[in-house]
């Protein structure tokens, strides 16, 4: 099937388009052409009427294997219903459950999913996961990534103390040895001691990425204001962070702290799961609102959920508008006067008066309203 997108406004800073007025050609799910009025014949035309069009959002931080105990919703619930072509599962499956999640979520899906493995064998079913170190299987982490190697794209572990309890830094020491011999990135929950914050960005190297980088805890990245030194040495060192919003782990002030320190998350994300769908998180376009509301720009929004995502997991043809890589775009618009409440996890309350607003994703060659949820 041949699709063009006419009339649309093209942003995509990896390729220079700047609200850039272009067509896109899309055949078979692939851009096969971008430019000024493509007249080629197509099955269908579609008129964006002005919108902005970008790759299709990516959000590295959801839970959507909704099984017993993890919390977890479809993807498409969080995923294309919600102005977003692909989400990354963080670790709510593990070794012995991966299969099922592949088989009976990911295959069934519009949305385009990947997994974060977690490296306890149960994933989410238990959420003191690595309180013991038995349920650290490397045979398992192994068979998985060998079986769903285009599926997994990289380890997940909770340094937090209600999951860790006595073992501290132990457990993902461990994942941070398996990451590295699997030659995948360790994605780490970032929480409440044990094991200390300064522990863990020690363990962590170029392509890991820490989540949950605004939270307002004691063992924060930002406190009194300041960045600790930890995090400057791990920025050099290649490590990313994340915005990872869930319900209790972003803060407005703590996140204004940080950039006013020159602390800039590399991704946005949204940690987004049953029980914060409606609020606090609500969605990925409602982090990045409150991301703009903090100073950022429409287009560093969303290249924070579009090519950096892509890269730092190597989504193949992702990411990008480009000839060759996959038609997945996310088209919006921009509201300049409006009022739109959005809180916070503790519970701060703001008034946004510009945000964007998304209408359509098109994936795998379907054009999908956004449902307002």
């Amino acid at each position: 099937m041949k699709t063009v997108i006419k009339n649309g406004r093209l942003l995509d800073k990896k390729n220079n388009f700047h609200m850039t007025k272009a067509d896109i050609l899309i055949e078979n799910g692939v851009i096969k052409k971008i430019g000024e009025n493509i007249n080629e014949e197509a099955s269908r035309i579609i008129d964006v009427e002005n919108s902005i069009v970008s790759p299709g959002f990516i959000d590295i931080h959801v839970h959507c294997y909704p099984s017993e105990n993890t919390n977890g919703v479809f993807p498409d619930e969080i995923g294309v219903k919600k102005g977003v072509t692909t989400i990354v599962d963080a670790g709510t499956a593990g070794g012995e459950t991966i299969e099922d999640f592949v088989e009976n979520v990911i295959k069934k899906s519009k949305t385009r999913v990947y997994s974060l493995l977690n490296i306890s064998s149960m994933g989410l079913k238990i959420k003191s996961e690595l309180s013991d170190m038995k349920n650290i299987d490397k045979e398992k982490i192994k068979e998985a990534l060998n079986k769903y190697p285009d599926l997994i794209v990289g380890l997940k572990a909770r340094a937090s103390g209600s999951v860790v309890k006595e073992n501290g830094i132990k457990p993902i020491a461990e994942g941070k040895k398996i990451a590295s011999e699997l030659e995948v990135p360790l994605v780490v929950h970032i929480g409440n001691t044990p094991p200390k914050i300064e522990e863990v960005l020690e363990l962590l190297g170029k392509g890991d990425i820490a989540t949950h980088c605004y939270n307002n805890k004691v063992n924060g990245l930002v406190r009194e204001g300041k960045v600790i030194p930890e995090v400057r040495e791990a920025i050099n060192r290649g490590v990313l962070f994340d915005v990872g919003h869930g319900s209790e782990s972003f803060s407005l002030d703590t996140a204004a702290e940080g950039i006013e320190e020159g602390f800039e998350a590399d991704i946005i994300s949204t940690d987004i799961y049953s029980k914060n769908i409606i609020t606090p998180v609500g969605s990925l376009e409602n982090t990045m609102n409150k991301m703009m509301y903090l100073g950022w720009s429409v287009e560093k929004c969303v290249e924070k959920v579009t090519n950096v995502p892509a890269e730092a997991l190597k989504l193949k043809g992702l990411g990008e508008l480009k000839e060759g890589y996959m038609g997945d775009l996310t088209i919006f618009d921009i509201v300049e006067n409006g009022k739109l409440e959005l809180k916070d996890s503790v519970n701060k309350v703001i008034t946004a008066e510009k945000y964007i607003k998304t209408k359509y994703v098109f994936i795998k060659d379907e054009l999908i309203k956004k449902e307002d949820i």
